[in-house]
Order: structure tokens, then C-alpha cells, then sequence
């Protein structure tokens, strides 16, 4: 049995940068052990593979699978798999809107091509947010920092298709600086129901960035994710509601990646409607292998 398979690094649009994500085609006859195993076997953060849709709403149905366990939701592999759909599939070539079933639902893609740059938009899930207050020694020493390095915001579970621990530090420098207890935040994040930490920080006023971000899910066998659509649209979430509360509308540009040589930028824009937020995510996405698994 043959199947093909593309692997994309997305939030970037140069090969080896960004966060990695394979993406299988044809795995309807797979069933979910060969998949798991398939995954471990990429060993990246995230395997997508590509089904027929199960509803006349999609366009394709997406599995995403970490090294450990199936997601319902995944931002780099979501627009991996969009970008590999538009590449590999001759009934999608030019097309500017895809619709992704996954295990949260309907996932609208658009495809926008900017000064010859081509973009890909997710709408995420609606946010859903849990008050996560820690005392700040016992969160400094969970990120190996100072309690002072902290910002004042509190921290809270947020959820824009996977739950995320979101912590805000004062600074870039004590973002950079952070050396998570993998351990203990691992047991931590699954009493809480979170997958784990994205953290975050704001640059001074007037760079290309406004927030660099890390994220760190040691109980999917991920030490440290290169760049996290998912996390990026909690921290988006935060933004809109704890520093934007009330503003119809924003977006900013953020960077991650950095500390581990995977440099990527995430586009976030959020909109508010009746008091109830929507999150998009935005990315670019560069192909750096094809190829036929010989299962």
C-alpha cells in the first residue's frame, strides 16, 4: 500500500523555518493504530491526514495526530494540510476558500495572495476561557524565572480548538530566558485540562512584532512547539478580551520560534460581534519534501 505525503513548514515562507507538519493523503482505509503509529513515525509535533469529507459542508476531512494521541484541532497542520490540498489535488487549484471537518467542526480557510505572498486564514472555534490563578512563585518556578518576571495579568486556560495554559511575562528578555520544569508542568496542565503553556510576551511599540510567544506541551511529547497555530489563537483570544475589552476589532503580527532556530510569523486578527469573539489566524507555508509511504 502506497500513500503519498508532503511534509510543509508553515508560519514561514522558507523551508526549515516555521513548524513542520506532514500531511497524508488518501488514509481512508488506514484505521486510527496505523495512524498513531504513522505519526510517531514522522516524529513531528503534528501528522494531518487528508479523507474524504464527511459532510456536504467540507471540502476534506482532516485527522491530526501529535507523536502521543489524536487532536481534534491543530493550527499548523491545519493550513499544512490547506496548503498541500491546493498542491496536490487539481479539483482545489485556484481555489480561495476551503472548509476543513476535523473533530471541532466546519474550519473555514481562506486563501488570500498578497503582493505575490500567498496567506492562508483559519477561523478558529469560538473562545471558551477558565481563570487559571497560580501563586507567582509557584508559576516562576514552573517556568524557571523570577516571580517579578510575571506581568500582572492573571493566567487562564483558554480554548480556541485546544485548550491552552496562557501566562503573559513582562518582558521578551524573560521570555527568551524561560526554562520550563517539563515534568511538573506536564502533570500541572492535565489537572488543569490544558495541553499545556503557550507564553507570551509584547515588544517595545514600533518593531514588525508586537508579541514573541513560546509553547511548551510536554504531554504530547512536544518539549517545545517551533510555532503553535492553536496556542496562537488562545493568545489571541487573551488579547482581544483582558487588553482589548470592548474594541469591535485587531489584529497585530506575532513571532515564534526564535529560541529554538525555527523562526515563524503568526498573523492574528480577532473580531467582536455581540460581545463574542472571533479568532483568525494567518500564516504562509513553504514545502520542503514529497514523497510515497510504503505501508
Amino acid at each position: 500500500m502506497r500513500k503519498a505525503f508532503f511534509q510543509v513548514d508553515v508560519f514561514t515562507d522558507r523551508p526549515l523555518l516555521g513548524n513542520p507538519a506532514a500531511v497524508v493523503f488518501d488514509a481512508d482505509d488506514l484505521p486510527g493504530d496505523i495512524l498513531q503509529r504513522i505519526a510517531r513515525e514522522m516524529n513531528l509535533s503534528e501528522t494531518v491526514f487528508i479523507l474524504a469529507p464527511d459532510t456536504p459542508e467540507a471540502d476534506y476531512r482532516a485527522r491530526i495526530f501529535s507523536p502521543v494521541r489524536e487532536l481534534p484541532f491543530g493550527g499548523h497542520p491545519t493550513l499544512a494540510a490547506a496548503s498541500a490540498v491546493l498542491a496536490n489535488q487539481p479539483a482545489f487549484a485556484g481555489a480561495t476558500r476551503l472548509r476543513q471537518s476535523c473533530g471541532i467542526g466546519i474550519v473555514p480557510i481562506e486563501v488570500v495572495t498578497e503582493d505575490k505572498a500567498r496567506w492562508y486564514w483559519m477561523t478558529q472555534a469560538e473562545p471558551e476561557f477558565r481563570e487559571a490563578p497560580i501563586q507567582p512563585s509557584i508559576l516562576a518556578e514552573l517556568l524557571g524565572c523570577q516571580p517579578a518576571d510575571l506581568a500582572d495579568t492573571i493566567p487562564a486556560v483558554v480554548s480556541t480548538g485546544v485548550p491552552w495554559w496562557i501566562v503573559e511575562l513582562r518582558s521578551v528578555e524573560a521570555l527568551a530566558s524561560v526554562r520550563v520544569d517539563l515534568p511538573r508542568l506536564e502533570a500541572l496542565a492535565r489537572e488543569l485540562g490544558a495541553a499545556g503553556i503557550t507564553a507570551f510576551a509584547e515588544h517595545p511599540a514600533g518593531g514588525p512584532h508586537r508579541l514573541r510567544v513560546r509553547t511548551f506541551a510536554p504531554g504530547d511529547g512536544i518539549a517545545e512547539d517551533p510555532v503553535c497555530g492553536s496556542g496562537n489563537g488562545c493568545v489571541a483570544a487573551f488579547v482581544a478580551r483582558y487588553k482589548h475589552d470592548g474594541e469591535a476589532a485587531g489584529e497585530y503580527r506575532a513571532e515564534q520560534g526564535v529560541e529554538i532556530g525555527r523562526n515563524g510569523e503568526v498573523r492574528a486578527a480577532w473580531t467582536r460581534t455581540d460581545g463574542r469573539l472571533q479568532i483568525r489566524i494567518g500564516g504562509q507555508t513553504a514545502t520542503v519534501a514529497t514523497g510515497t509511504l510504503h505501508l
